[in-house]
């Protein structure tokens, strides 16, 4: 009973001592220099205050209400309700099936997840079983020899149970609970920059065919104007120089059309490697129409947004870690106390022995003494990696906050040169339509009709180019939120 008391003792020692191995930082130490909300303050002056107040009606749509856990919307499910494109859908689905970087992601959790799972057997007594077998044989060069023959048979189980009085073991299962969350928070981090790329990637696709097709028209359009200004220059309708100018043209369209299709080509390749995948899985030649995304109001969401992050979460569970790979550092400074005990049983002896039960308990205690050095430097390395991760975890902290308010003044930056380009594109319309009746009365001749088409083509194009861009800025608003732009399916 007194062995028993002993041992209870030294265990509730044990978890006190547990309990205040480590100390974690509070959401407030860590974000205690954040802003409270993400405000552009603006290096230059707006031109107008009617300018700044278009700029904000063009946000004010849809007012944001923070979601509870339960509300909120995966990533994926987000950008779908935010373009509203099947084929995005579809590719956005293969991508995180195919991907090979989230197979790697998802490898890794795995692995952490067998290191969490072997450092908490460190804590618990570890039993082994033994099996013996024996036989002597001795000669004896005598008158008369003697020969003898003994054999035996032993079974058993070995018990060895190392008393965490320090927190050493314990700390270091909190450490490997801390990287597997953290290659949890990987995975979500991986999957977010998937799912952005990916739909940048296909959006570009849309916008350069599309432009690809306006410009091999252009091409066409500027070969007849060409030959048209050169019959009118051998006519003495037109001077010479007219001519360099229309090859120019036809020149500078030309190498457009051969730049747009080395973007084409490395946008599909880079496409294809984050769908693990040969050929495209849709077919560009269809017709596409940009279809503006919905709106939100982001300029008052509250600076606590960046904890939702994964790669400040993954950056803070780092934190955890290395905090408590310190604790286990200072703890190998300590004795360590142990209990063995084993026990076997004679079960087939050639002696009288049969039946013989042999056990023992033993305990010891060990402590550091010529290893000291070794041991101090370790725990002084671990605390400057500490404070490494402290100071990782603010600049990853600081990082996100750039990203975030360029993401927002781009978005708002996009949608009013969207806004131009669509103004400058209506325009072009009304003047080809113009262009075309003045052509049927014979007050222009095919000439200046074709240079107004190709006009019109141009504008088409500066509109793909927006509209695309606009993708893209929302696309990069949804990477600096961590994939959370508090967008509900279907809203």
């Amino acid at each position: 009973m007194q062995k028993i008391s002993t041992l209870k003792t030294l265990l509730l020692i044990n978890a006190l001592l547990i309990s205040g191995c480590a100390t974690l930082p509070s959401q407030e130490e860590l974000s205690q220099n954040l802003p409270q909300s993400f405000q552009n303050a603006t290096l230059t002056p707006n031109s107008t205050p009617k300018e700044s107040q278009e700029i904000a009606d063009l946000f004010a749509t849809t007012t944001l209400n923070p979601l509870t856990q339960e509300e909120q919307t995966p990533p994926k499910e987000q950008l779908i309700a935010l373009f509203s494109d099947s084929t995005l859908e579809y590719l956005l689905n293969l991508a995180l099936e195919k991907n090979t970087d989230i197979q790697i992601a998802k490898t890794r959790i795995l692995q952490a997840q067998s290191q969490l799972k072997s450092a908490w057997g460190e804590l618990f007594p570890s039993v082994s079983g033994n099996l013996n077998l024996s036989q002597n044989n001795t000669r004896t060069n005598t008158e008369p020899m003697i020969k003898t023959d003994s054999h035996s048979t032993l079974i058993g189980a070995n018990l060895s149970w190392e008393l965490d009085l320090f927190g050493r073991n314990y700390a270091a299962k909190n450490a490997r609970e801390s990287l597997y969350f953290q290659s949890l928070e990987n995975l979500s981090n991986t999957q977010i920059i998937l799912l952005s790329d990916v739909a940048t990637f296909y959006f570009t696709l849309r916008e350069l065919h599309l432009n690809i097709l306006l410009t091999q028209e252009n091409i066409q359009l500027y070969q007849t104007i060409l030959n048209l200004t050169q019959n009118k220059v051998q006519s003495g309708l037109l001077d010479s120089t007219e001519l360099f100018t229309k090859q120019d043209f036809l020149t500078n369209e030309q190498n457009t059309l051969q730049a747009l299709k080395e973007r084409q080509e490395e946008t599909k390749n880079a496409l294809l490697v984050l769908l693990d995948s040969y050929t495209l899985p849709f077919d560009l030649s269809p017709s596409y129409d940009f279809i503006a995304p919905k709106s939100y109001a982001f300029n008052q969401i509250p600076a606590e947004v960046l904890f939702s992050r994964p790669d400040i979460k993954a950056a803070i569970f780092s934190l955890h870690a290395q905090i408590y790979n310190k604790a286990n550092a200072k703890a190998s400074l300590f004795p360590i106390l142990s209990i063995g005990a084993s026990i076997d049983e004679i079960i087939q002896p050639s002696s009288a022995n049969a039946g013989n039960l042999v056990w023992q308990i033993a305990a010891s205690l060990t402590a550091p003494l010529l290893n000291r050095t070794q041991l101090t430097q370790n725990y002084f390395f671990q605390d400057a990696l500490l404070q490494e991760s402290y100071l990782t975890l603010q600049n990853t902290l600081n990082t996100a906050l750039e990203e975030i308010e360029n993401a927002l003044f781009l978005t708002q930056s996009t949608q009013k040169r969207l806004e131009n380009f669509k103004s400058q594109f209506q325009n072009a319309q009304e003047y080809l339509d113009f262009s075309s009746q003045r052509r049927l009365a014979g007050l222009n001749d095919d000439l200046e009709h074709l240079s107004n088409q190709a006009s019109y083509n141009n504008a088409q194009k500066s509109l793909n180019t927006a509209y695309n861009t606009q993708n893209s800025s929302l696309i990069v608003l949804f990477k600096a939120f961590g994939g959370n732009l508090f967008v509900k399916k279907g809203q």
